[in-house]
């Protein structure tokens, strides 16, 4: 039965397919008389329906996109500023000399008046900014705002008439797994590149990132390929929607880079059209994550929310009646589950306006309500100077001898320098390392005594964009710190 069955069916096949040979010019002859003249005609099939979906975002944005090519003036040769460095630059015939050096990354038009974002940190100590688009049309650019704390930038091309712009779509709905494509100048001279991965991971906060990290992070984190000089590129959905834009790679990995969303960029890019710089509520606590050590040391009954480490002085924080050890665990009714989200929430938040918090202390869940003030410009030395010159780059210090129980309680009888008594969350200093109980002992080199030698070094900085060096004492060790204003 086996063997008449694989017959059968074999001869059934060769059967249909010699019949339908035999059958086909009589087929073809009855379709040729009972069908009209145009269904006989061939229909060639369109390129378009090989097209993929990411060619189209590429002619879609590409016009948009733009090489921003800078030139900075250096007076000591930059060091691992990218590794396509030594194509550019010839090293100074002395030391000392001033040299400038170009560079390149990316951007992209987001309004027709011209408005161009980037990175802070690609346009940071320009001197020259010239806009390259993909066709060749070259232009200078000026900077109409910069804000650190995110690294986004606004750029206005000097010129008439109105450009082409990318269509923006919402970070706020897309997912991990969503497709994701990167437009860029990688390396400085790839220009109009394209690259396609999915959304890795969304909410990254706390990177380490090289060149500085921005106080406030949000990340995007995509597997598509960005590399040196993609800085300032958007990143598209599969729409042709910028979602992002392309801020920093891991370089120590590969398939990982990031990007900041594009609702928080255009809310920095609105204030910075707007008003020239950036807005920010400020409470006036230390935040500290609660982990499992401090839950079990202080027996607390609560497993989310961020600790009150220090609350500062003349602040909303102690005017509304937070202490220290209370726990926030809601704030505007969202839960807060990590220090780098209640920063954004709270740095997000409309100024001069009530906001509830909801906080956990000594067994017992308290509202408080508290009127966020504008946090002070801790980025621009000469704006602290005006507004608090004792709370400089958010480091707030006193003499040893106005803390003498302080300086007791650290055993630092004998020692020099000027106590830090607290650091502002999110600044300059805490960012670079420095610590309340630490001890500055030298400024750029120049010896810290008291205030009046730490205010009076402090107004021989001319250049407001160098890092000042500390020589910081703590508990018998001295160490270095730079803190980039």
């Amino acid at each position: 039965m086996g063997s008449l069955g694989k017959r059968t069916g074999g001869g059934w096949r060769r059967s249909l397919v010699r019949g339908c040979a035999a059958t086909a010019p009589l087929v073809s002859a009855l379709l040729f008389l009972l069908l009209p003249p145009s269904a006989l005609q061939a229909t060639p099939l369109s390129l378009d329906q090989y097209e993929s979906p990411f060619a189209a975002v590429a002619k879609k944005l590409r016009p948009v996109v733009v090489n921003v090519n800078t030139r900075k003036t250096f007076e000591h040769p930059p060091i691992n500023r990218s590794p396509n460095e030594g194509l550019f630059r010839d090293p100074p015939s002395s030391e000392g000399e001033e040299f400038q050096y170009p560079s390149s990354a990316s951007g992209f038009v987001f309004d027709g008046a011209g408005y161009v974002m980037t990175n802070n940190h690609v346009v940071d100590n320009a001197d020259e900014i010239k806009l390259q688009f993909m066709n060749g049309d070259e232009y200078s650019a000026e900077v109409v705002g910069v804000d650190p704390s995110t690294d986004v930038a606004v750029l206005r091309i000097i010129g008439d008439g109105l450009f082409n712009s990318a269509d923006l779509g919402n970070s706020d709905s897309i997912h991990v797994g969503d497709w994701a494509i990167a437009i860029g100048n990688p390396f400085g001279y790839l220009g109009g590149s394209v690259t396609v991965g999915v959304i890795s991971a969304l909410g990254r906060r706390d990177l380490d990132i090289a060149g500085g990290s921005p106080a406030y992070q949000n990340f995007i984190q995509t597997d598509a390929s960005i590399n040196f000089g993609n800085s300032g590129g958007p990143l598209c959905n599969v729409g042709g929607e910028v979602i992002g834009m392309n801020t920093a790679i891991n370089s120590s990995g590969q398939g990982i880079s990031f990007a900041i969303p594009i609702n928080l960029a255009m809310e920095i890019a609105d204030q910075l059209i707007r008003n020239g710089r950036v807005v920010r509520a400020y409470l006036g606590i230390l935040p500290q994550e609660l982990t499992p050590d401090l839950i079990e040391g202080k027996g607390l009954d609560v497993r989310d929310g961020i600790l009150v480490g220090q609350v500062v002085s003349d602040t909303p924080a102690e005017r509304a009646g937070f202490l220290i050890g209370d726990v926030i665990t809601r704030f505007n009714g969202e839960p807060v589950s990590d220090v780098a989200r209640f920063r954004m929430l709270i740095a997000r938040s409309p100024v001069g306006v009530q906001s509830r918090f909801d906080v956990r202390r000594d067994g017992k869940t308290f509202l408080i309500v508290a009127v966020l003030a504008e946090r002070p410009d801790i980025f621009t030395a000469e704006a602290v100077r005006d507004k608090d010159p004792e709370n400089w780059l958010g480091i707030r210090a006193v003499n040893l001898e106005d803390e003498p129980e302080i300086s007791r309680n650290l055993e630092l009888d004998g020692e020099t320098g000027i106590l830090v008594l607290s650091v502002e969350a999110g600044s300059s200093a805490d960012r670079a390392g420095l610590e309340p109980g630490n001890l500055i002992q030298e400024m750029n080199e120049k010896t810290v005594r008291s205030l009046d030698d730490f205010f009076r070094i402090r107004e021989l900085i001319s250049d407001p964009q160098k890092p000042i060096l500390l020589l910081v004492r703590s508990q018998g060790v001295t160490r270095y710190l730079a803190i980039r204003p």
